[in-house]
């Protein structure tokens, strides 16, 4: 054990070696002997005393008491004071600076052990509170939660920074306080009695857990959500000392649940969407079959009345109505995105002029005249890649909704622009990063709830019961679909007084757009050999029907099956030769259109044909492409692109 080094300061030279002279004498080693406070105060901190004994009354400008005073703010070394003068002033004086020990002339030997050990033991005492305290204190400055202890009375005793921060109150301002004036909460609305729970805590013995729901009012009036636990502080005895209250800020975890949510609505709504998209998809194959007679035969019957029978008009309205179901049809097709839609390179500002100019937008215009239409378009805009007849009707249906949205009148405006998203955007969806072409269309409509706004681009969802009924209902659904068709995005952002803004964003291309050819005219007429396969009975008829009415000689299969034993036919010249087959892709059979195709190709590898489908290009009718399939045609038929597929691939070599 290191033997403990004491500085002696007295200015009687006799009385400072009888001093030392016990020191030593008690084991104690002599740090050194000082006759002067200055000097004290300037040699201390070379000599390093464990203990000082300081005599009070020194000659000179600084006396003990002074010298003692700076030598505890300097240097934290214990003091004990050596005097022959008892009177309070000097005591006062001498208890400000907070000694260790006081030790009257002449002492004996035994007493001044036992006050060095008690002064050396305090001092050891109190420096390791202070470490402990310190080690606390920043234990507490550096956790993450906020902390606030009481006595037992309610009363502040400790406050760390985080509780600062979250309560608007500094430590020094709220000690002492009653935790109830500092630690305002409010739950569900309403203000909480925290006195309630401090009086359970006290009493007792209780422990209030977290609650999500608390808000802790602040002293500048700001609210925050915090997470919040109160629990007794004990001694050894399991005595209550006071609470402590320890709390966090879950603003961010709040905001993290809300965007959690919103993320599981956005996949909730696109998982709901895929599926009534697949439902609409598949009834629309289903009547496909069903109308094609309707859209077909009408044409057939016209051309054999004679030009003024009364049933000219009938026929019309049939084919009419049957149109409008096809069209119709043909949105649940592209609202089940079924397949893969041909793209090319284009150029979004091309296809809005063509909307402007199409009657679709005419018709709109002239029913609302009220609406004001402006066209603000960025130019040089990249190009992007899609489908020019998908993306002409996601911008008609678009401005359908526009103009219904503004019955008496209003201000429509079309913008498009280049724009480079390089975080994510949380919107109506989450917009990933990337360079998009951007259009906006504005409208200066009624605000849209969040319920509505929700489910507005779900199928046959219509706030306003009465004008749904001038519309499919499918209007939006169809924009969302050929939206997702283009691998792009859309956000709608709605407000009280500015009306709505619906922004498509659609990836950039590298590729430019080609110079599209017009469609040349061809003469339908013919006298070859086709072969119809077709499971439905009905839309072999009608087509076998308008073939021959147009010269060409027709065979029919009802599937795959026979198919292959016409061609077989043919091939072994016990028939005549079959110069096209027109190919149902799906059949109820167990050959669809590709299989059957390949088994004709084994018969016959140079057989031209043409498949179709009531589905938008699969991956099937796609590797049929591939195999030798010239032309693909959709269904329902309409004639003119029918004979035009059927004359170029005959003229084909």
């Amino acid at each position: 054990m290191a033997i403990v080094r004491i500085l002696i300061v007295e200015d009687e030279n006799i009385v400072a070696k009888d001093i030392q002279n016990s020191l030593i004498g008690l084991g104690y080693a002599v740090a050194g002997v000082i006759s002067s406070g200055e000097e004290a105060v300037e040699r201390v901190g070379a000599l390093k005393p464990d203990l000082i004994l300081m005599d009070v009354m020194l000659r000179g400008a600084m006396d003990g008491i002074e010298a003692a005073e700076r030598i505890r703010r300097e240097h934290a070394v214990p003091v004990i004071y050596l005097t022959a003068y008892t009177d309070d002033d000097t005591l006062r004086r001498a208890k400000l600076t907070e000694a260790f020990g006081y030790l009257l002339k002449p002492f004996e030997d035994r007493e001044l052990r036992t006050t060095i050990e008690m002064a050396l033991y305090k001092h050891t005492m109190e420096r390791k509170l202070r470490e402990s305290r310190e080690w606390l204190e920043t234990t507490l400055r550096c956790i993450s939660d906020a902390v606030i202890a009481t006595n037992d009375a309610g009363c502040i005793q400790l406050m760390n920074t985080k509780a600062e921060t979250i309560t608007g109150w500094k430590a020094v301002d709220a000690s002492s306080r009653k935790l109830t004036d500092v630690f305002c909460l409010m739950k569900n609305s309403a203000p909480a009695l925290v006195e309630g729970d401090l009086t359970a805590i006290l009493t007792k013995v209780a422990t209030v857990h977290p609650d999500s729901e608390d808000i802790l009012i602040s002293r500048d009036g700001r609210q925050t959500p915090i997470a919040l636990s109160v629990a007794p502080i004990r001694d050894d005895h399991g005595t209550i000392l006071g609470v402590v209250a320890i709390f966090r800020d879950i603003t961010e975890q709040k905001n993290a649940q809300v965007r959690e949510r919103q993320l599981q609505d956005r996949l909730f709504r696109s998982q709901r969407m895929e599926s009534l998209g697949s439902l609409a998809g598949g009834v629309a194959h289903n009547l496909n079959n069903i109308l094609g007679p309707m859209v077909n035969y009408p044409d057939l019957i016209i051309k054999n009345l004679p030009p003024d029978s009364s049933l000219r008009q009938d026929l019309e309205i049939i084919k009419n109505s049957a149109r409008k179901a096809v069209d119709i049809i043909r949105d649940l097709l592209t609202l089940g995105r079924i397949g893969h839609f041909p793209m090319e390179p284009l150029v979004l500002n091309r296809i809005l002029e063509m909307v402007m100019r199409s009657p679709a937008y005419l018709g709109l215009q002239h029913g609302a005249p009220l609406v004001m239409v402006e066209l603000k378009l960025a130019s040089n805009l990249p190009s992007i890649q899609g489908s020019e007849g998908l993306l002409q009707e996601m911008v008609v249906n678009l401005l359908i909704h526009a103009f219904d949205a503004m019955p008496q009148g209003g201000r429509l405006t079309l913008t498009t622009l280049v724009e480079q998203v390089l975080k994510p955007v949380a919107g109506y969806e989450l917009i990933s990063p990337d360079t998009y072409v951007v259009m906006h269309v504005l409208n200066t409509g009624p605000w849209i709830e969040e319920q509505e706004l929700n489910r507005m681009f779900e199928p046959f969802y219509a706030r306003d019961k009465v004008r749904s009924q001038q519309r499919s209902g499918l209007e939006l659904a169809i924009v969302y679909a050929v939206v997702k068709e283009h691998k792009g995005f859309i956000d709608v952002r709605s407000s009280h007084g500015k009306g709505s803004d619906f922004s498509v964003y659609i990836p950039v291309s590298d590729a430019l757009p080609e110079v599209r050819e017009q469609p040349d005219h061809l003469d339908f007429r013919g006298n070859e050999m086709v072969l119809v396969v077709d499971d439905d009975e009905e839309q072999r008829r009608i087509i076998a029907r308008w073939l021959r009415t147009n010269g060409y000689k027709v065979l029919t299969a009802h599937n795959g099956r026979s198919a292959i034993e016409l061609i077989d036919s043919a091939a072994r010249a016990q028939s005549p030769r079959i110069d096209l087959v027109l190919l149902d892709m799906i059949m109820g059979d167990d050959l669809d259109g590709l299989d059957t195709y390949k088994k004709i190709l084994e018969l016959n590898p140079r057989q031209k044909a043409i498949v179709s489908s009531g589905f938008t290009k699969t991956d099937r009718i796609k590797e049929a492409l591939k195999l030798g399939v010239g032309q693909y045609v959709q269904k329902p038929y309409d004639f003119e692109d029918l004979g035009r597929a059927v004359r170029r691939e005959l003229d084909k070599p």
